[in-house]
């Protein structure tokens, strides 16, 4: 059997940089008020924990040890501590680890329990290997009070499992979520339904420590016969045809999925491995020693579809179907069990991207109002009773769940913004005022491009009279309304119509390009998604061609508020021909600046630390390369293991890429350089501030002395944003819960107890609770204020090129979104063998990596458009 590894880091641990301290008590700009957050306050009695390894086992028929499912060690543990009573209160982590306050030295002997298992009683024991380490709780109190800067993670740990205890009898545990077994999943249409539980996590914080609990809505595998749940999630019926591609692909997909059969009159449980031959194709040699059967020769091969008619009496429909070859323990042989007897097992999570329907509906039933999910929450509290929990009170936990953590929360003044004045551009810029979070564009873009040479082109099918009127009001009004942004328009803009087949869209663009156009508007009436990613590989790596793509049903919906929809596509197509659509004076930001100041800032993002040959992980860097840090260029880079799946928690190659980006800098400002580098990096887990803080400071500061040579070096602040989290804040203002507005800062109470970081909702909610973004600053040779980098973080949200409207994160960091995931149409110029990633021979994983055995291949683009916003 493929056993689930464990995933190594090809980072190894070090504790060469401190983060930075908190400079003061907190920022005091803005006027100040009372915000509840999703917290309630722990107290926790001092103790000193014992941690043991521990091990539990089954005997087989043979006698042999076998090791136990996950959920039977659970009521191992549960069942031992009802029938001895001389057992002490313990905590389980599910796996080897067994906490207490008490001594198990003197259970030298395996404490055995039988348990009834279908129509048979099994023999479980326990065995107590050794004590490994003692916990003592002061060490939250020691961290909390500043006394040591080492978060405690094991005693957090050891809290956080105190606290699942009671909860994991009555509910699906998945981490630290929580859900009721007996709901009905949101049917996802694909074998797939959503559940709605909630979140809660031990936090250590400037008040004490907090358990923060949230709502959370994950999707799980539904319950359903294997072939049901093919035929949905494959949107096909596979009993009437299934190829053997798409058994390859599907097995890929689906690879260790948890699965079960009861044919032989009980549960067994299986690991989804391949699929093999047909039943009635699929030959083995069955004898006594596997099966215990009288009516067949140790030496006759009998088809998989016969055996089942022999042994079981169970006649197959669907003997034309693959095997399924399930792993069940250690046991390497195969067991090719019948598609059609195959279950799924139930609440198994899956983490497989959702459709534009599904996530449609995930949405709707995700997005919860602040009163809603105040109160949804407070009635989770309540039902949780903790007074009652012996666990709880053996560590003489108490949780005030009365009322959610009220925190000092402030409001920061948003920036003015700067346009061309319409009436007379040689006045000055004027000026448009952001309201509750977003501005209107009365004025023209700050500095547009002349437009001499572009075009429209259609792709699809021939058009009907509809789709021709709209196309045809679109080219009449399209240039008309860029020009009332300030656009200077030299030539006719005429419209090419070509089906959507890949040698017409190769054909028509690059007739474009031979003509020099600068811009194409593409319009795409197809639902073929590859025609979107073809015509940005080819404009973006083969023509050095600017597209601006349009989808034909967005254009039909938009065509009679046509103004409003080219309104936002300007956005984009002058940000594309190198304009600028306003300009945000972010020195204004700050209370102590210089004209000599020149500043420089980078977004990075990573898609997924964990990454494969077939799985690369994406590292985009996207920089400003003008002095008024409004036009931005991307670097991609694509990093693997030669081998196997392990985490690259940093961007290996951020030196070289920020060489690039200051190289690019230096060609747009004249030769200067900046003297002062902001970098917001996204896609960091806590547990890998330290590595990312070692790693990429020191990449970045390398990048500077190559490129600075004897030249002063710019100074460095390297901030990690955070967007995946579960604090959540509510206004109570007049009687009403509401959200918190745009600009809200909270720096106080829940925050880090010595660290710098700080909450900003910098965006304006539409819809459910606003997500406030968590800003870590770990490195700061430029020595901000707390005041200083709050304020500059909250108006780099105001300089977003493709809308009117505060974002959630800086400019920066979402642009470095963008390049990431318009990636994926994009070719990294490489050699990757994905082949061997489809088939099952894994094995051979190594067990330890390192730097060296990640690859990496930065991306390749026409050097025409490299360095503009394409990714916009």
């Amino acid at each position: 059997m493929r056993r689930s590894r464990y995933i190594c880091s090809a980072v190894p641990n070090t504790a060469v940089l401190t983060p930075i301290r908190r400079p003061e008590n907190g920022g005091t700009s803005g006027n100040e008020f009372l915000v509840y957050t999703n917290h309630f306050k722990v107290d926790i009695g001092d103790a000193t924990i014992n941690q043991y390894d521990v091990d539990i086992i089954t005997m087989d028929a043979r006698g042999k040890p076998r090791p136990v499912r996950k959920d039977e060690r659970w009521e191992v543990i549960k069942r031992i501590g009802e029938e001895n009573k001389n057992f002490p209160v313990v905590w389980y982590d599910e796996g080897k680890t067994l906490y207490t306050r008490e001594s198990l030295a003197h259970f030298t002997e395996p404490i055995k329990v039988n348990m009834r298992r279908g129509d048979e009683t099994k023999t479980y024991q326990l065995n107590i290997i050794n004590l490994v380490r003692q916990d003592k709780i002061s060490n939250i109190v020691d961290f909390i009070q500043k006394k040591t800067t080492i978060r405690p993670r094991e005693t957090v740990r050891i809290i956080e499992i105190l606290f699942k205890q009671r909860a994991r009898n009555d509910l699906i545990c998945v981490r630290n979520q929580f859900y009721n077994r007996n709901q009905i999943l949101d049917d996802l249409k694909d074998g797939r339904g959503m559940a709605k539980g909630f979140y809660q996590a031990l936090f250590l914080t400037r008040c004490g420590p907090t358990l923060n609990v949230n709502l959370t809505f994950t999707c799980f595998y539904m319950p359903l016969k294997f072939v049901e749940f093919a035929c949905k999630y494959l949107r096909k019926d596979i009993t009437r045809s299934f190829t053997e591609y798409e058994a390859k692909l599907f097995q890929k997909i689906i690879r260790d999925l948890l699965i079960e059969t009861e044919h032989a009159g009980r549960k067994i449980r299986y690991k989804f491995r391949r699929f093999g031959l047909p039943a009635n194709q699929l030959m083995f040699t069955c004898g006594d020693d596997n099966e215990n059967s009288t009516e067949i020769s140790l030496i006759e091969k009998i088809s998989v579809e016969a055996y089942f008619q022999q042994k079981y009496n169970i006649q197959l429909k669907y003997p034309h179907l693959p095997c399924i070859d399930g792993t069940n323990g250690p046991n390497k042989r195969a067991n090719w069990l019948p598609m059609e007897v195959v279950n799924i097992v139930e609440w198994q999570r899956s983490l497989k991207p959702l459709d534009a329907t599904q996530r449609a509906l995930v949405s709707s039933k995700s997005i919860i109002k602040p009163l809603d999910r105040y109160n949804q929450i407070m009635t989770i509290m309540n039902t949780r009773d903790f007074d009652n929990d012996i666990h709880l009170k053996e560590l003489n936990v108490r949780v005030d769940k009365k009322e959610m953590v009220s925190v000092k929360a402030r409001i920061l003044k948003p920036p003015v913004i700067q346009y061309r004045n319409r009436l007379d551009p040689k006045k000055d810029d004027a000026i448009e005022y952001v309201d509750v979070g977003k501005w209107k564009i009365r004025n023209w873009f700050y500095r547009t491009t002349e437009i001499h040479t572009w075009g429209a082109i259609y792709f699809g099918p021939k058009p009907d009279v509809n789709t021709q009127s709209i196309l045809d009001e679109f080219v009449a009004r399209f240039p008309e309304l860029l020009q009332r942004k300030g656009f200077i328009i030299r030539s006719k803009f005429n419209l090419t119509k070509e089906t959507d087949n890949k040698k017409d869209v190769e054909r028509a663009l690059l007739d474009a390009s031979k003509k020099r156009w600068q811009i194409a508007i593409v319009i795409l009436n197809t639902n073929i998604d590859q025609v979107y990613g073809y015509v940005k590989q080819l404009g973006n790596q083969k023509l050095g061609l600017r597209t601006q793509c349009i989808d034909m049903n967005a254009l039909r919906k938009n065509i009679s508020g046509l103004h409003m929809y080219v309104d936002n596509l300007s956005q984009k197509i002058n940000g594309k021909l190198g304009g600028i659509n306003s300009v945000v004076n972010t020195k204004l930001a700050l209370s102590r600046s210089s004209n000599e100041d020149l500043y420089m800032f980078i977004g990075a993002d990573v898609t997924h630390s964990t990454c494969s040959v077939d799985r690369p992980s994406i590292a985009a860097v996207v920089a400003s390369r003008d002095p008024s840090n409004t036009l931005y260029a991307a670097r991609l880079c694509e990093q693997y293991p030669k081998k196997g799946r392990c985490s690259v928690e940093i961007i290996k190659e951020l030196d070289r890429m920020v060489t690039d980006l200051l190289h690019v800098f230096a060609r747009t400002c004249g030769g200067r350089l900046p003297n002062k580098i902001i970098f917001y990096r996204d896609g960091v887990d806590e547990g890998q501030y330290q590595k990312v803080l070692d790693n990429e400071v020191n990449k970045i500061k390398h990048a500077c002395r190559i490129v600075y040579g004897d030249k002063p070096l710019p100074k460095l602040t390297f901030i990690v944003v955070k967007k995946r989290h579960n604090t959540r804040f509510f206004l109570y203002q007049d009687g009403k819960t509401l959200n918190v507005e745009a600009g809200t800062v909270i720096d106080q109470g829940i925050t880090h107890p010595s660290q710098f970081d700080f909450y900003l909702c910098s965006q304006a909610a539409i819809m459910g609770t606003s997500r406030p973004t968590l800003y870590h600053v770990l490195h700061d040779d430029i020595g901000f204020s707390s005041d200083d980098i709050q304020q500059l973080t909250y108006w780099l949200c105001h300089t977003d090129m493709r809308c009117t409207k505060s974002v959630s994160i800086p400019a920066p960091v979402h642009y470095a979104h963008l390049a990431a995931y318009g990636s994926r149409s994009l070719q990294f110029d490489d050699d990757r063998d994905t082949e061997g990633s489809m088939i099952d021979g894994d094995d051979d994983e190594p067990q330890t990596y390192s730097l060296d055995d990640v690859k990496t291949q930065l991306m390749i683009l026409d050097p025409k458009v490299a360095d503009d916003m394409w990714f916009i």
